[in-house]
């Protein structure tokens, strides 16, 4: 029987950051603190008024998971940091096959973690599946607008670990017809060990908000986890649960926090531009700037990788120029 003695060293990898963030504004009511009601493993500041609810689940002694859910007082914007139902998964190969277990199966190493046997799924690959289940119940239409890489928040801790990242950004329908922005950003870590494979899904979080609440949504996940504190006698348990060197992986993870908290300070400077490409993927239009006299301008996005425009203003959406008259649109980023 294999026995799990991987630790989520971020205490709760589970939980992360927006992509998309702003510098920090006060709610409309201000914030409150909200501390994990289950282990005191963590707090964070949350919206004045707004329903939260979550904390630390744990499903085994190295599986601690965490998920925490705001909703606004009117229950358009919804929030959720982590899922609890998201295990831990176990590679499959000829072991978990002449043993019974497949492709599904649930699988409990020694009784210290739950988790299922599932192939490895890249970051962006996880991010769609999630969300399909995540708003299945909460959108009437979910059209897909972005799916794409991007860089992990946390580099490879080791050479035997794979890390991939990726959003995917929907269009939704919701029950009163309101146009919904629908978004979730994953990060998957594979690691070998031998012949041995898990992964866990070691950033995950979701939103759901109108169109026209984008902002807040984001302004408001980026407070609430630069505000997140995981508690050092909580963290020093769990290390010693998971055999680790009580100093030196503390070390590791405070170190690993300073450079999580380093690029969303970075990130703030990118907000508006990062809002603004949420609102032309959903619209269908990419940005772009004239080669020639530097105008921007929104363009139809097309399938092929380059714009060009002639003089009478039509834009052209193709792998090369269609013409002596038309020059280049480069398009942003």
């Amino acid at each position: 029987m294999r026995h799990r003695n991987i630790l989520w060293i971020t205490g709760y990898a589970l939980l992360s950051w927006s992509l998309v963030t702003t510098p920090t504004v006060a709610a409309e009511g201000g914030w409150v603190p909200f501390t994990d009601p289950a282990e005191h493993a963590f707090t964070l500041e949350v919206p004045q008024g707004w329903r939260v609810a979550g904390g630390a689940y744990r499903f085994g002694p190295l599986d601690p998971r965490a998920m925490v859910e705001m909703d606004s007082p009117d229950g358009l914007i919804r929030l959720r940091f982590g899922d609890a139902g998201v295990p831990p998964y176990a590679v499959p190969d000829r072991s978990f096959a002449a043993t019974g277990f497949r492709e599904g199966s649930r699988y409990s190493p020694n009784g210290v973690a739950q988790e299922v046997v599932a192939n490895y799924r890249p970051g962006w690959v996880f991010a769609d599946l999630y969300g399909q289940v995540r708003f299945a119940s909460l959108c009437r239409t979910l059209d897909l607008k972005r799916l794409q890489r991007l860089e992990p928040v946390h580099p490879p801790a080791a050479a035997q670990q794979q890390v991939t990242a990726g959003e995917a950004l929907y269009h939704c329908v919701g029950a009163s017809d309101t146009p919904m922005v629908a978004y979730v950003f994953a990060e998957t870590t594979l690691t070998r060990m031998q012949a041995v494979g898990v992964w866990q899904v070691s950033w995950l979080y979701s939103v759901l908000t109108p169109a026209s609440a984008a902002g807040v949504a984001f302004r408001n996940i980026l407070h609430a986890m630069r505000s997140f504190q995981i508690d050092q006698r909580w963290e020093a348990y769990q290390l010693r649960l998971n055999g680790a060197a009580g100093d030196a992986a503390y070390r590791a993870f405070q170190q690993t926090m300073q450079q999580e908290h380093a690029r969303f300070e970075h990130q703030e400077a990118q907000f508006q531009q990062q809002v603004d490409g949420i609102d032309r993927a959903i619209r269908g239009v990419t940005q772009t700037t004239d080669s020639v006299d530097g105008t921007q301008r929104e363009v139809w996005t097309g399938p092929h990788a380059n714009y060009f425009i002639n003089p009478t203003g039509t834009v052209v959406n193709a792998q090369s120029s269609p013409g002596s008259d038309f020059h280049q649109l480069n398009p942003h980023n």
